[in-house]
C-alpha cells in the first residue's frame, strides 16, 4: 500500500533524476549547500527526499516500517548498511590535518602508541609510494601515502558490530535472511588498492610464463620465470616451488592452481629475496613495486579476520551474505577475500555471495573462473549478477590515467555479456551447484530469468534462484515477482545521512542513465497516471489504493 504523499515524492525524486545538470553536479551542490546553508538544512531536505526514497533510514529502528510494508506484499529483505568510502575521499586531510596546499608525506606511517613511525620487519615503510595500477592519482603521480592508524583500525572493528546486527535483523524475518555488507568499510581502501595491485601482478607472472598461450605453465616455462626473478635460485629449490603449484602432479599448472597457490603473505619473503641477491630484471623490479610489506600482510589479515567473523555469524543464523562489489581497482581483493571465505563456509550450503559485474569486459571469464574453482574445491559457488553502477567514475579514471576502460563500450555490449553470464549460473543452478541472485532493474533480464528457469524446471521457490531490486526503484519488478510466488528482495539500505551521502548520488547517476530507457520511462509513466487516477477520483483522497505496478 503506497499513500498519495508517497507516490508524488517517488514521482517527483525520480523526475528529477531525469534532469541531466542537477544529476551532473549533484555532488558539487550537495557540498555547496552543506557548506552555505549547514548540514541541518542539507540533511534535512536530503531526508525527507531521495534518502526517503532510496534507503529505509539511518539506523535499524528506522528498517522496521518499511520491512513490514514488504512483507505484506510477499518481498523479503536484504539489509545493507549503506555508508561508502573512497581513496580519493579517504586521501584528503581532516580539519585538523595538513592543509589542502602541503604536499602528502611520501612515508606512509602509523604508531606504536609512543609516537613512534612504525614499519614492516624489513624497515620498509607501510605504504612506500610506489606507482600502482588504478591509483587516484594523474599519471606520472605516486599513491598517497595513508597512515593506518589505529583509528582507523577501530572504526572497522565498529563497522563489523554493526553488519552483525544487520546479519541479526536478517535472521529474524521470515524466510530466508540475507545481508550486505561492503569491504571498504572493513578496511582501508588504500590498502584494499594494494591489496588488489598485488593480486593482478601474481596473475601477471602467469601470463609472462605461460610462453606458448596455451592456459598452463610448464616446468619448463617454470624454471624460465623462476630465474627471471630469483637468478641464484638451484634447481632443487624451482623443483620444490613447482610442485608446490602442480598439486596434482601432471606437470603444468592452470591460473586457478596458480592464483590458489601464490599467496599474499609469501610476497614479502619474495621481495627479500630479490634484493638479497641483487636481481634487476624487469619482472623482480614489478613486482617489488607492488608486493605488499609484511605490516600490510598483517593488516590483510585483520580485515580478512573481520568478513570471516561475519562469515561465521551468517552461517550461525542461517543468514546469506552478499559480498557487494565495488570499484574495479578494490575489485580484486574482495574477489580474493570471497574466495577465500567460500573455501570454508559453502561447504554445505552457499553462504557467500560474491557479486559479478557484467559492465566490466572481463567478468564472464572471472565467472566461469570461479565457477571452476568451486567444482574443484567442492564448495557450492554463490553469486549477485548486476550490471555494475560505477560507470561514470571508472571511464573518467581510465581516461585521467590513460588506461583502457575495464567498462563495456556500449550498454548493448553490457546486455551481451549479462545474458552470457546469467545463462551460465543458470546451467549450475540447475546443477545444483550453485544459487544465483539475479539484481537487475532490467525487465527483458528479469523475463529472462523466469523463462530460463521454466525452461531448466526450476521452481519459483526453494531452487535457489533470487530476484533482487533496490529500495525505491524498479518496483514494477519487485512486486509482481513477489505477488506470484517468486523469491524477490528488496535491498534495504540504511545508515547515518552524512556516510550514505555517496550511494544517493550515485542512485541519482544511475536513475539518470534510467529514465532515458523505456523501463524507467514506463515506470514513471505508471506513477503519473495512478496519481491523476487518485486526484481525479473524489474520495480517494491520500489513503491511498494497491498498485501492483508501482507499490
Amino acid at each position: 500500500m503506497r499513500s498519495t504523499g508517497e507516490l508524488l515524492r517517488m514521482y517527483l525524486v525520480l523526475k528529477a533524476c531525469s534532469i541531466t545538470p542537477l544529476v551532473k553536479h549533484a555532488e558539487t551542490l550537495v557540498h555547496t549547500s552543506r557548506h552555505v546553508l549547514g548540514d541541518a538544512f542539507t540533511f534535512g531536505v536530503m531526508r525527507h527526499t531521495f534518502m526517503k526514497q532510496f534507503c529505509a533510514g539511518e539506523n535499524e529502528q528506522d528498517l522496521r516500517p518499511t520491512i513490514n510494508m514488504l512483507r505484506a506484499n510477499g518481498i523479503s529483505t536484504i539489509i545493507d548498511y549503506a555508508a561508502e568510502d573512497d581513496v580519493e575521499a579517504a586521501a584528503k586531510p581532516d580539519s585538523k590535518g595538513a592543509a589542502a596546499d602541503q604536499q602528502p608525506s611520501t612515508t606512509a606511517a602509523t604508531t606504536d602508541g609512543s609516537g613512534n613511525t612504525a614499519a614492516d620487519a624489513d624497515g620498509a615503510p607501510l605504504i612506500d609510494g610506489t606507482p600502482v595500477l588504478g591509483a587516484t592519482q594523474l599519471p606520472g603521480a605516486v599513491a598517497v601515502s595513508r597512515t593506518y592508524s589505529y583509528e582507523d583500525e577501530a572504526t572497522c572493528d565498529k563497522h563489523v558490530d554493526i553488519f552483525l546486527q544487520a546479519i541479526a535483523t536478517g535472521a529474524r524475518l521470515p524466510g530466508q535472511g540475507f545481508a550486505a555488507i561492503k569491504v571498504t568499510a572493513l578496511g582501508n581502501p588504500m590498502l584494499l588498492e594494494r591489496m588488489s595491485a598485488a593480486l593482478l601482478e601474481i596473475r601477471s607472472l602467469f601470463r609472462e610464463a605461460d610462453l606458448d598461450g596455451d592456459g598452463f605453465v610448464d616446468r619448463v616455462e617454470f624454471d624460465a620465470l623462476y630465474k627471471q626473478l630469483f637468478p641464484a635460485a638451484s634447481q632443487e629449490t624451482i623443483n620444490r616451488a613447482f610442485a608446490s603449484l602442480d598439486w596434482e602432479g601432471n606437470g603444468k599448472v592452470d591460473i586457478i592452481s596458480w592464483s590458489h597457490r601464490i599467496h599474499l603473505a609469501d610476497m614479502p619473503g619474495m621481495v627479500q629475496r630479490i634484493k638479497s641477491q641483487g636481481t634487476c630484471t624487469r619482472l623482480s623490479q614489478e613486482l617489488v613495486a607492488v608486493a605488499l610489506t609484511r605490516e600490510e600482510v598483517k593488516l590483510a589479515k585483520a580485515l580478512l579476520g573481520r568478513v570471516a567473523k561475519l562469515a561465521a555469524a551468517a552461517v550461525g543464523t542461517n543468514v546469506k551474505l552478499m559480498i557487494d562489489a565495488e570499484h574495479s581497482y578494490f575489485q580484486p581483493a574482495i574477489d580474493h577475500t570471497t574466495q577465500v571465505l567460500s573455501l570454508t563456509y559453502n561447504k554445505e550450503s552457499p553462504i557467500i555471495f560474491n557479486t559479478y559485474q557484467a559492465y566490466l569486459k572481463g567478468s564472464y571469464e572471472r565467472l566461469a573462473e570461479d565457477m571452476e574453482r568451486a567444482r574443484r574445491e567442492k564448495y557450492v559457488f554463490a553469486a549477485k549478477l548486476v550490471r555494475g553502477a560505477y560507470v561514470q567514475l571508472e571511464r573518467k579514471r581510465a581516461d585521467a590515467l590513460g588506461y583502457e576502460s575495464p567498462i563495456w563500450d556500449t550498454i548493448e555490449d553490457t546486455h551481451a555479456n549479462y545474458n552470457k553470464c546469467l545463462e551460465a549460473v543458470l546451467d549450475e543452478v540447475a546443477q545444483q551447484r550453485a544459487q544465483v541472485m539475479v539484481a537487475s532493474h532490467n525487465q527483458a533480464s528479469v523475463e529472462r530469468t523466469v523463462a530460463g528457469m521454466a525452461e531448466r524446471g526450476l521452481s519459483p521457490t526453494g531452487s535457489g534462484v533470487y530476484f533482487g531490486q533496490l529500495l525505491g526503484m524498479a518496483d514494477n519488478l519487485t512486486f509482481p515477482l513477489g505477488q506470484h510466488g517468486y523469491e524477490a528482495f528488496k535491498y534495504v539500505p540504511y545508515g547515518p545521512i552524512d556516510l550514505v551521502m555517496p550511494y544517493l548520488i550515485r542512485r541519482a547517476h544511475e536513475n539518470s542513465a534510467m529514465t532515458k530507457g523505456a523501463g524507467m520511462g514506463k515506470e514513471l509513466g505508471m506513477l503519473r497516471a495512478e496519481l491523476w487516477r487518485r486526484l481525479t477520483q473524489l474520495g480517494a483522497g491520500s489513503k491511498g489504493s494497491k498498485v501492483h505496478a508501482t507499490a
